[in-house]
């Protein structure tokens, strides 16, 4: 079953044999993935890291050749703002400066708002707009497929 018109001509249970093999086939392949960039970091992170230094940088992207071969390493970052301390800072700052480094977003979390009296949810459900992000489809009960 590898194109579409045998897909569209399968029956559920068929359906249900190659989307469990191909579930299976993929999470070993991401366990494979996975293995396989620990190890090119094992290799390669400590040597990213002393060309980013010697450029002045802790974080960025730099060549390493070796060989015939040439590969592009990545250190990314995940920056954190303290908040407190950085309300602080803002507030400290004129307006317009802090409006212009500032960015805030007001988010309600979902369980939060379930959650909401009939007359906190009525008067959020005016600013409130749901997407359909996607479907997903769980065959069950197919046991011995």
């Amino acid at each position: 079953m590898t194109d579409s018109s045998s897909v569209s001509s399968a029956s559920l249970p068929e359906l249900a044999i190659y989307k469990n093999e191909l579930d299976r086939i993929i999470v070993e392949a991401q366990e494979k993935v996975k293995l396989i960039k620990s190890e090119l970091e094992g290799r390669y992170l400590e040597r990213a890291q002393d060309t980013l230094r010697q450029q002045g940088k802790d974080f960025g992207s730099v060549t390493i050749e070796e060989g015939a071969h040439k590969l592009k390493v990545n250190v990314r970052r995940r920056v954190e703002w303290e908040e407190g301390m950085l309300l602080k800072v803002l507030n400290s700052m004129d307006e317009d400066t802090a409006r212009h480094y500032a960015q805030i977003k007001y988010t309600i979390p979902e369980a939060k708002y379930n959650n909401a009296p009939p007359e906190v949810k009525a008067a959020l459900s005016e600013a409130r707009t749901v997407y359909l992000q996607g479907v997903s489809v769980d065959i069950e009960g197919m046991d011995n497929a």
